[in-house]
């Protein structure tokens, strides 16, 4: 099921405009997509609009559909064009402790790994530039 954001926050809006994007550039349906993961289409809808956050299984789901890992689809490395690997035994686990959770304690765990995913960004493009500025200086 979709939270309703409590603010529509710029993250929020940003996963829905790339969900869109993802699904037209795939000429996939909201409905067709809506389907496959089991949700209304009205639900994707404000999903993509970014009025309700995407809940953690639901975005597992839709990456499914798509063959995309979450870094590709945050835009952290190029989309893999070889089928992806299967989920681990650890990635069901994980997944099955996300379903055990309160909706606010999913909300938590996206806003957690929404947080690690900025930082491990950030620590990329520090360690980047900070490599491009060594080889300059040599």
């Amino acid at each position: 099921m979709a939270h309703k954001a409590q603010l529509s926050s710029p993250q929020v809006a940003a996963v829905g405009s790339r969900l869109r994007k993802l699904r037209k550039d795939r000429g996939i349906t909201q409905a067709d997509l809506a389907r496959q993961i089991g949700i209304q289409q009205s639900d994707l809808s404000r999903m993509e609009k970014g009025e309700y956050r995407v809940a953690l299984d639901k975005l597992f789901k839709i990456l499914a559909v798509f063959d995309l890992d979450l870094a590709a689809f945050f835009g952290d490395q190029p989309a893999k064009s070889e089928p992806q690997q299967p989920l681990s035994q650890h990635d069901m686990q994980i997944l099955h402790q996300l379903r055990d959770l309160s909706p606010r304690g999913r909300d938590e765990v996206q806003e957690y790994i929404e947080f690690k995913l900025r930082k491990e960004r950030q620590e990329r493009r520090t360690l980047t530039s900070s490599r491009r500025s060594g080889e300059q200086g040599s």
